[in-house]
């Protein structure tokens, strides 16, 4: 795997995660770091997230035996449940976050795997759904998300302390019941097809905490908060961090969701999603640290189950 181009990525905020397991010095750099692209840039490149790279390319190679796989086959890990986001998302089944567009995107989608609580949980807290006929497609992928799911809870301990917050301040809102979901997402060359409202997927924010994100090929654009849309470089060896609409919640705007889209590309695009959430039922407004006379609230409270039932129905209805 080549090393990124040091030219390329300086454009870009770029932050070694590793200094927040450093001295106190550094620890308070890198938060310093963070802090400073969340809210100019809107996004930034982590390296040394948590999980080696080597599982990393794992996955994408798993994604790709599974995506390779007949119709018939993934039909194994089809899940026919209304409202369920679990196993196999076919092509032509991703919902329209802007009207009068079609997606062109499958889709494997996991989550934690636990008892069936399905009244509260959009999709089920429940069990994944895998293909019947990959060995060792199961271990390998959801190996990975339990590992990230350790690293991502230690980046919300760093968002809370870079604004002098309790490190409790926001993991306390996320336990293993949290509604964060795990995508290895397939945009399939588009052959020629030139009409404007078909997307890879159209532009949305993330209605969780906070996104991690990995592709193998551009067509990935991010809206900067100057307004400014971008196609963030391809580096294996990073993933991209996006704000999503919770942590815009709890901050009262300080920090924004980042808004983002992928183009329908002439060629193939794989990309490793990791959405990650609140517990279902966790209340969520915005904290007093960032509430004042000159800023209000902006948001009434909710739950994380709620806005993202809202989100996702109104964008099942624009299909």
């Amino acid at each position: 795997m080549s090393a990124p181009e040091n030219g390329e990525l300086s454009q870009h905020p770029d932050i070694d995660l590793a200094g927040l397991n450093g001295t106190p010095e550094q620890r308070s750099s890198t938060l310093a770091e963070i802090r400073a692209a969340f809210e100019g840039a809107g996004y930034f490149y982590a390296a040394n997230f948590g999980p080696s790279q080597a599982s990393v390319d794992a996955v994408f190679d798993q994604a790709r035996r599974f995506h390779a796989l007949p119709e018939d086959h993934k039909l194994t890990a089809r899940q026919f449940k209304p409202g369920s986001q679990r196993g196999w998302i076919p092509l032509g089944a991703e919902p329209a976050y802007e009207p009068g567009t079609i997606a062109r995107c499958e889709s494997f989608d996991l989550a934690m795997e636990l008892p069936d609580e399905s009244n509260i949980e959009f999709g089920g807290l429940g069990a994944n759904l895998w293909p019947s006929d990959l060995p060792g497609f199961q271990d390998t992928v959801y190996g990975w998300y339990l590992a990230a799911r350790v690293a991502a809870r230690q980046l919300f301990v760093a968002f809370a302390e870079m604004y002098d917050l309790p490190a409790d301040t926001f993991v306390q809102y996320e336990s293993e019941r949290s509604s964060s979901m795990m995508r290895l997402l397939r945009y399939p060359p588009n052959e020629g097809q030139t009409a404007d409202n078909i997307v890879g997927i159209s532009a949305h924010t993330d209605y969780e905490a906070f996104t991690l994100m990995s592709q193998t090929a551009p067509g990935l654009e991010l809206l900067t908060r100057s307004g400014e849309w971008i196609e963030p470089p391809v580096f294996q060896d990073r993933f991209i961090v996006i704000v999503g609409d919770m942590l815009e919640h709890l901050t009262n705007g300080t920090l924004r969701a980042t808004r983002h889209r992928v183009n329908d590309t002439e060629w193939e695009r794989l990309s490793l999603i990791l959405f990650n959430a609140f517990d279902a039922d966790a209340v969520i407004a915005p904290l007093p640290r960032f509430v004042s006379e000159d800023n209000p609230p902006r948001f009434e409270p909710t739950t994380q189950v709620a806005h993202i039932n809202a989100q996702v129905s109104a964008a099942v209805a624009n299909l």
